[in-house]
């Protein structure tokens, strides 16, 4: 089969050495906790020097921070050296099946590559694998440059399948104790625990692709990105550079036309779709209010203000309506004329204007009700409360939207995005430079020594005792 005419591809999968603590060489994706350095801070303290996808990748909440080129001419130097020095290995062609455990929830997924060839953020060009959200361009710089001349990637990209009958994961997940179980840890910082079992039988390679080649295909998508698109978009547009200077042989397999992702199925019960508020500060919010409704008005929504108490939030379940909160009061926006599927859709530009007529002010995305209703209820500020997608119309709601407005839903709160396991070549690592005056380094104990248990958390070599983070 054609796995280019799918959208994806079967990689070869770089791992620790059985020798590295897991726990401290998984860390969260890149663009989670971004107002809280604190939570960042944390993982540095527990990290330390031991070998980490923390050193391999820049934290979003450091995107501000002096001296960026620094870090990221770091970030390349680190990923060479871990590949001179044996701290990750490559395996065979293959997938990998994972399994995360939250609680009493379970998410399983497939960690292979994306044809970028297949995949573009623009939902014009009709792709077979879809942004769901619209792409902030000026997020993607950094991450460029972090890919380029890069020798590896690590992903925390999440891709969504619409298999109802769980045709792809399912098979797969109910033998996965006879697969080679790669690694079994818990990860940090109450990131629940996570699993991984290695597949690279022929059978069950072509077994699967041809179940991903039968899911439906609508509007010319057959998957659609959840978490991560403005790291997939990145590598898009390091591939689409580099492309220029390639014969069209060249262009076929080169590894740089691949993206490494993990994929899931929608349905699947450990996937949840969280709604993401709105919170205004420095604002008047009645006013505010006001201005929102009289903007909506000029797109002929026929919206009008009921102000009244506070119930939760449960009348956006009717998509109708956008419940508003603040210190003093509380109502609804009710929107008899909407345009969009979402409601979010009619107010988006209509924020993003008021906040270029009011620069004072800033907004807030936020995830869960707790914490937006404490927010919401601070001194000058308006929080307004947006349902959540239901993960049954998803789908047929990307389809008709084109393209979600950015912050339209969450899967899953912050300590449930995807953790960094596999990385994956993408160029040639640069020539080690041969060591001058240095005794020759010790070889290698024989793979025999070495146990599947050192994966386990708490048994890597790196000269640093656990500690607990709580």
């Amino acid at each position: 089969m054609n796995v280019q005419n799918v959208g994806v591809g079967i990689p070869e999968i770089l791992l620790p050495s059985l020798n590295i603590n897991m726990k401290k060489w998984s860390v969260i994706a890149c663009d989670q906790y971004t107002a809280q350095p604190d939570y960042w801070a944390s993982v540095e303290k527990l990290v330390g020097n031991a070998p980490s996808i923390l050193h391999l990748i820049l934290p979003e909440v450091y995107l501000n921070f002096e001296g960026l080129s620094d870090n990221i001419a770091n970030i390349k130097t680190v990923m060479n050296d871990y590949l001179h020095k044996g701290i990750l290995e490559q395996l065979p062609r293959g997938i990998m099946l994972t399994e995360r455990v939250m609680g009493r929830t379970v998410r399983k997924g497939l960690v292979m590559t994306v044809d970028l060839e297949a995949y573009d953020y623009r939902a014009s060009k009709k792709p077979q694998v879809r942004a769901t959200e619209k792409t902030l361009l000026e997020r993607i710089p950094p991450r460029v440059t972090i890919r380029q001349e890069a020798p590896i990637e690590a992903s925390h990209v999440m891709v969504l399948m619409d298999d109802i009958s769980d045709r792809v994961i399912g098979p797969l997940y109910e033998q996965k104790d006879e697969l080679e179980k790669m690694y079994d840890f818990d990860l940090m910082m109450g990131g629940g625990k996570l699993r991984g079992y290695f597949i690279e039988n022929e059978e069950l390679l072509s077994s699967t692709l041809a179940a991903m080649a039968a899911l439906p295909v609508r509007d010319g998508m057959r998957f659609c990105v959840g978490d991560g698109n403005h790291s997939l978009a990145a590598a898009k547009t390091v591939w689409d550079l580099a492309k220029e200077s390639l014969s069209e042989e060249e262009k076929q397999d080169h590894p740089m036309r691949y993206a490494l992702c993990e994929f899931v199925n929608i349905h699947d019960d450990g996937i949840q779709f969280m709604p993401i508020h709105r919170v205004l500060f420095k604002v008047s919010p009645s006013a505010c209010v006001h201005y929102i409704t009289d903007k909506l008005n000029k797109k002929g929504a026929n919206a009008k203000i009921l102000f009244g108490r506070w119930r939760g939030g449960t009348e956006a379940q009717k998509g109708m309506e956008i419940p508003f909160l603040f210190r003093e009061g509380a109502g609804r926006i009710i929107v008899e004329n909407k345009k969009h599927p979402l409601i979010l859709e009619d107010v988006e530009d209509i924020l993003d204007e008021y906040l270029k007529e009011n620069p004072a002010s800033g907004l807030d995305y936020i995830h869960g009700q707790n914490v937006f209703e404490e927010m919401a209820r601070a001194y000058d500020n308006l929080g307004l409360f947006f349902p959540a997608i239901p993960k049954e119309k998803f789908f047929s709601t990307l389809i008709e939207s084109g393209v979600l407005p950015k912050k339209s839903f969450s899967m899953g709160e912050a300590e449930q995005k995807r953790f960094y396991v596999e990385c994956r070549m993408i160029v040639k690592p640069q020539e080690e430079a041969p060591a001058k005056e240095e005794p020759p380094a010790p070889e290698e104990p024989p793979a025999e020594e070495t146990q599947q248990a050192d994966r386990t958390p708490g048994t890597g070599t790196d000269g640093q005792e656990e500690k607990a983070e709580e």
